[in-house]
């Protein structure tokens, strides 16, 4: 193994939306300092999007590189390790290249260390095990102690004391990094994963994370006046959850969630300048993804497993520490792009089942902008990303069209009479297929294109 092989840090986030699109949307400003000055020294991809908009199966695919109809793993599954091997996991393959593998959170699969014979297929360290915070319905019978409640969707959670911050799930994952860059002193390179998890309900944070956002400063956007056009499907699979018309409850909600997104900023903070300050900052390739989004209120959802664009786009950031500049790259791409790339930094053999591709050359080369449409899936629904539009097709046959640029909330559906339905529909159906969905019936009406 050559002297100069990169180490890779993987960040893993928990539902969190693709924070830029969200900065100043709702009124008050959303603070990330820390993602801030990471993405001021690392390329940014503004249209990145999940394979599928539920914890597991998105993250089945994208840590083994494979597709959601490929690796079995299509919605909710905790036991999804009985239809993926673990050598098709792409830290397994590090492992086996000499690398020093080393776990560290909710990266694939659950807040709990993988089951024994997972982990040591996989890892070369032994599990770490993190105590998650206490739901709200275990309190109600045993107390709060450390801890309020500030209202809003699933409580508004709060620790109100030292001891109580230390305990919670995204500080101990925190410290865990900071050890490991700080001992880690072997030859071998290394890959070590940190998932964090506050951006996932209930978003417990301390107090003072909810306290930086007055609830009043919440505004609706302008385009959610005209309300939501409805969707039978997504209204059975994925209903609305919230009384979003209850504007003291939701913005009570919105601040729960953007205090969870500053917490874990917080959290992101600290890693980082552990991992700077360390030998390994010059050495270290650093990605942070989100398993998928959420909606945030907008058609009286604050929940996933829907096919629009505030679920399906994430973030995702590459830091390579030779180019150490600012870049944004809006061309659509996937997170199972994010296998590819590892192989191609860290110069493992290709695998001719990777469906994404390497996003090293938007980082190194000024690349044009790309024609590819980038997949969703969900309960036999699929979508795609491609240019401006987002095109999804339900089960029933029903077809959406939504131009992002001039409807980003996706207020208009545009189909089947947009001039642009009948291209995004041949490059859906190909894409479907790519990915081995059968595409599903069109709508009544239409005809495939031949």
């Amino acid at each position: 193994m050559g002297p100069d092989r990169k180490n890779l840090v993987l960040i893993s986030f928990d539902d969190m939306v693709a924070v830029w699109k969200y900065r100043t949307v709702f009124g008050a400003t959303l603070q990330t300092p820390h993602l801030d000055r990471i993405c001021a020294q690392s390329t940014a991809f503004h249209s990145a999007y999940a394979q599928v908009p539920v914890c597991s199966p998105s993250r089945a695919s994208f840590m083994s590189g494979l597709s959601p109809h490929q690796t079995g793993v299509l919605n909710s599954d905790a036991s999804y390790f009985d239809k993926i091997p673990p050598n098709a996991m792409w830290p397994h393959r590090l492992r086996q290249a000499g690398y020093f593998t080393s776990s560290g959170g909710k990266v694939m699969r659950g807040y709990t260390p993988l089951p024994d014979r997972i982990h040591r297929a996989i890892f070369s360290d032994t599990p770490r095990a993190f105590k998650l915070q206490r739901r709200k319905r275990i309190y109600l019978k045993r107390g709060m102690p450390g801890r309020v409640e500030t209202g809003g969707y699933r409580g508004g959670m709060a620790t109100v004391e030292d001891w109580a911050d230390k305990r919670l799930y995204d500080h101990q994952v925190a410290t865990s990094a900071e050890d490991f860059f700080r001992s880690y002193n072997a030859a071998a390179p290394f890959y070590r994963e940190i998932g964090f998890n506050g951006t996932h309900g209930p978003w417990t944070t301390p107090l003072r994370f909810k306290e930086l956002y007055d609830p009043k400063d919440f505004k609706k956007p302008a385009a959610w006046r005209n309300g939501f056009e409805s969707c039978p499907v997504m209204d059975e699979d994925a209903p609305p959850n919230i009384d979003a018309g209850n504007y003291r409850f939701w913005s009570k909600s919105l601040r729960n969630y953007f205090a969870a997104v500053t917490y874990v900023d917080h959290q992101l903070g600290r890693v980082w300048d552990a991992l700077k300050g360390s030998k390994h900052a010059d050495n270290t390739l650093v990605l942070l993804v989100s398993d998928h989004g959420l909606h945030l209120g907008e058609r009286d959802r604050f929940r996933k497993h829907t096919l629009w664009e505030q679920v399906a786009n994430v973030p995702l950031i590459l830091h390579d520490p030779s180019r150490p500049t600012r870049k944004v790259v809006t061309d659509p791409v996937a997170l199972i792009d994010i296998a590819p790339t590892v192989a191609d930094y860290l110069a493992l053999p290709p695998r001719e089942t990777y469906i994404g591709q390497s996003l090293r050359p938007y980082v190194e080369t000024r690349t044009p902008t790309s024609d590819r449409a980038v997949p969703t899936f969900i309960d036999g629904n699929a979508a795609i990303r491609k240019g401006r539009y987002r095109f999804i097709r339900y089960r029933d046959g029903a077809e959406q069209l939504f131009d992002l640029d001039a409807d980003w909330w996706q207020t208009h559906d545009l189909a089947p009479d947009h001039a642009a339905c009948a291209d995004m529909r041949a490059a859906f159906e190909a894409c479907c297929a790519d990915y081995g969905m059968d595409p599903g019936p069109v709508e009544a009406g239409t005809e495939r294109p031949s």
